[in-house]
């Protein structure tokens, strides 16, 4: 979600700015439907249980497929209807509550993104994931996230972002404060960070390709099935890496990123349906790589 979030954004803003008159031009000269995908898979690192002395390993890679469009509805905002497939692996090998290891949602989401308001950049977004072997038990197996966000022009070079991103389901919910800043430094630097969302020192090295060093923080959040030794476990599993990428993109037409890095593991933890008698653990280190494409057409 964080990662098409920044992308959108990208692709919002870049349409506000000042440049040729397009209004000789056809609305599909701007390549309004988009598809793509992506993929990130994190080696075996090790997981154990906090107050236990066992140690296992745990496996996490994630892929999804999705197609959008942008729907302009003035000439400074615009919506992006989109629609996405994912599936994601999360196998510890000792894990003592669930047996299930392959996970598949899909996810519906809803962007409007305006720069109406000068000096400001504001993007609304509504995400809902569901299951898709529960389709019809939507109260125990979707999940609904929000984020509002607002990007404010402090000066050529610097920009404050400020807002929140929230999710509710699978009983429970939590809200998370987007804060940050970034930092034109020169045409080829960009130096930016963004909590909870994206953080980057980023190098233009031509007008297509860009060469980075980010970090992602992965998280996933989660509900098993009813035949596990622990029916409908939820469980949540967050971590952060550091990687170098490479990203082209020809505007508003293509997009392809390829990453690698290190992740620096972080918590995994198991509770029960009722979302109690939590089971806590600590995810090791462990290298980790991925790609992304996004195709207008």
């Amino acid at each position: 979600m964080k990662k098409w979030l920044c992308a959108c954004l990208t692709t919002a803003a870049l349409l506000a700015q000042e440049g040729p008159d397009y209004s000789t031009y056809s609305y599909w000269d701007f390549h309004p439907l988009h598809a793509g995908g992506n993929l990130i898979a994190i080696g075996s690192a090790t997981v154990k249980p906090k107050h236990h002395s066992d140690q296992g390993h745990v496996i996490f890679n994630k892929a999804n497929a999705f197609v959008y469009m942008l729907v302009p509805i003035s000439q400074t905002s615009y919506f992006f209807p989109k629609v996405e497939w994912n599936t994601f692996t999360l196998d510890w090998n000792d894990n003592p509550k669930f047996n299930e290891t392959h996970f598949h949602y899909l996810q519906f989401a809803l962007t409007f993104y305006t720069n109406a308001i000068e000096t400001w950049r504001w993007i609304m977004r509504v995400d809902y994931n569901i299951d898709v072997k529960h389709l019809s038990h939507p109260s125990s197996y979707g999940l609904y996230s929000v984020l509002f966000w607002g990007t404010h022009e402090i000066s050529p070079q610097w920009k404050c972002h400020v807002g929140a991103l929230g999710y509710t389901g699978f009983e429970g919910q939590e809200v998370y404060p987007v804060i940050g800043l970034d930092y034109i430094v020169s045409p080829k630097w960009l130096l930016q960070a963004v909590f909870p969302i994206t953080y980057s020192i980023e190098y233009a090295l031509t007008k297509e390709w860009r060469l980075s060093l980010k970090g992602r923080p992965l998280k996933e959040r989660f509900r098993t099935g009813p035949h596990e030794p622990q029916p409908r476990s939820i469980f949540s599993y967050s971590s952060v890496g550091a990687e170098l990428n490479l990203h082209y993109e020809k505007f508003l037409r293509i997009e392809f990123e390829v990453y690698g890095g290190y992740n620096f593991g972080g918590n995994f933890y198991i509770k029960n349906k009722h979302n109690h008698d939590p089971l806590y653990t600590h995810v090791g280190n462990a290298a980790y790589g991925g790609t992304a494409l996004n195709w207008g057409f």
